[in-house]
């Protein structure tokens, strides 16, 4: 038996056996085992096939095939955070069948759409790859700094089993997630060369993961979710050598994310501007400063922040936390935030709103652990609002104060497309900030519904400067309306051009 990882959190647990039968091509000729998955310290291939009274642990199936996958599927795992022109999340299974539920936006036609569509679910689910092997229906991706792996029964299989852990998600470290591939895939290549079996090119290689890394132009493409050629376009310069430059790529680095910009384009829609790109070479050119006061502001909260969020539960919660404590920092007591110029320079983040138009994307903000912290909202139908621009804002200190450091970098932005975690975590961050519990609890005297009258929420949102829609939902998901048909009749009552 060898159990690669850890069960507590992610370990693949392999019982080599040799085949009895006859073997029909190379790949099944060695490298044969009973496979259990664990994920959270459940064995997720735990089943019962039909007929029997048994718990059985273990899937047999030939190791090369599912090794294979996550070879060919290694960059995307590593670099498609979410797919180029559709938004999906970490939630793998439900992106898959919401995709598969809607119609092609304009610009592409049913048989494109699908076949995109059919592109990334091959590179995220190991179904595609396994060649008829049964295994629960597996996807991995990358966000916010986690593997993460979702699950479902498997499905085309001959007779009926049933899971008993039949569907769930979990993410882990990055790094903790990602060796478990590594090791795992290198394993498998060693099987088949002590058994002097050599189906695939992979298995001369001693880490064939890693060895199957992608050029530093196919990671871009997959990190960005933009084709190279559009990225040249955008960005005015020709080939990947003046695309790199542009993009402050370092040139020692293979990773996309070491670029402040490249972060940031992974969470903007499609379809962006030239003066939009050129206010992520300024943000860029801007945190290469370093401006030690500044700066020092800026971690000290970011340490505040996280060790506030550390006792959370979920993402929302990191969120409140980190917002309670960092209004706990700047002694607001239950006063609201004020002008957000003055807020986020206090914090040692530099921040003005942008002229430049934008359809979808409201904000942009990066920093650099070695320089400085910088944030831009947008103008959009909806930022017009001064409320919104605060909202954004607030919202872009979430994302430097919580967002994970991925090669000394941060960059993100809010729209349709970014990154489902931080958007979620940035955005409850900016709602408690903005709008304090202690705040709701005193205007509301205390009561459940307290803040649901047509004086007492009106009041909040001029006293606090938030929209009706956020203030809305905000009260609903801090326990203090009834029901979200309370929720919903406050966004009708108020929600309009001025409070949306």
């Amino acid at each position: 038996m060898r159990v690669i990882g850890n069960k507590k959190s992610f370990a693949i647990e392999l019982v080599p056996v040799r085949p009895s039968w006859e073997t029909h091509y190379s790949p099944e000729r060695a490298a044969w085992a009973g496979t259990a998955i664990w994920v959270a310290g459940n064995n997720i291939c735990r089943h019962v096939s039909d007929g029997a009274s048994e718990i059985e642990d273990y899937f047999y199936i030939p190791l090369g095939s599912l090794a294979a996958w996550i070879i060919s599927s290694g960059p995307a795992i590593t670099f498609e955070e979410r797919a180029s022109v559709f938004p999906t999340t970490r939630s793998l299974h439900e992106s898959a069948e919401r995709w598969g539920d809607v119609p092609p936006p304009e610009g592409f036609d049913e048989d494109n759409w699908l076949d995109i569509r059919e592109g990334w679910w091959a590179r995220h689910f190991v179904r595609a790859g396994v060649d008829g092997a049964r295994l629960p229906d597996l996807g991995f991706v990358r966000d916010d700094e986690q593997l993460v792996i979702t699950w479902e029964p498997p499905r085309s299989t001959e007779d009926e089993i049933l899971m008993l852990s039949p569907a769930g998600e979990f993410g882990l470290d990055w790094f903790e997630g990602y060796s478990v591939l590594d090791r795992f895939v290198s394993q498998v290549a060693e099987w088949f060369r002590d058994a002097r079996q050599f189906p695939f090119s992979w298995v001369h290689e001693s880490r064939p993961l890693k060895a199957n890394m992608p050029p530093l132009a196919v990671a871009i493409e997959l990190f960005t979710g933009r084709p190279l050629d559009t990225l040249q376009q955008l960005y005015g310069v020709a080939g990947i050598s003046e695309l790199s430059r542009a993009l402050d790529l370092p040139e020692s680095s293979s990773d996309p994310a070491a670029s402040a910009q490249c972060q940031m384009l992974r969470d903007l829609s499609p379809d962006i501007s030239r003066p939009l790109v050129e206010i992520l070479r300024a943000l860029s050119s801007e945190t290469a400063q370093n401006r030690p006061d500044e700066r020092r502001k800026w971690l000290e909260a970011r340490d505040r922040a996280h060790d506030s969020a550390r006792a959370a539960k979920s993402t929302v919660e990191e969120g409140y936390f980190a917002a309670d404590e960092i209004r706990k920092v700047m002694g607001l007591d239950s006063q609201p935030v004020g002008d957000a110029h003055e807020f986020l320079a206090a914090l040692g983040i530099d921040y003005a709103h942008s002229l430049v138009r934008s359809r979808d994307d409201r904000m942009v903000t990066a920093a650099r652990i070695d320089g400085s912290a910088a944030a831009r909202t947008l103008t959009t139908t909806r930022t017009d609002a001064a409320w919104a621009q605060r909202f954004e804002a607030c919202r872009a200190v979430g994302h430097l104060l919580l967002d994970p450091v991925r090669e000394g970098t941060i960059g993100a932005a809010s729209g349709p497309f970014a990154q489902d975690t931080r958007r979620r975590r940035s955005g409850a961050f900016a709602a408690e900030l903005l709008l304090p519990a202690s705040a709701i609890a005193e205007v509301s005297g205390g009561r459940l519904d307290g803040a649901a009258s047509d004086e007492v929420f009106a009041k909040i949102l001029e006293r606090f400067g938030v929209g009706a829609r956020t203030t809305a939902h905000h009260l609903w998901n801090r326990g203090w309306l009834s029901s979200p048909v309370v929720r919903d009749e406050l966004i009708d009552r108020f929600a309009s051009d001025m409070h949306a």
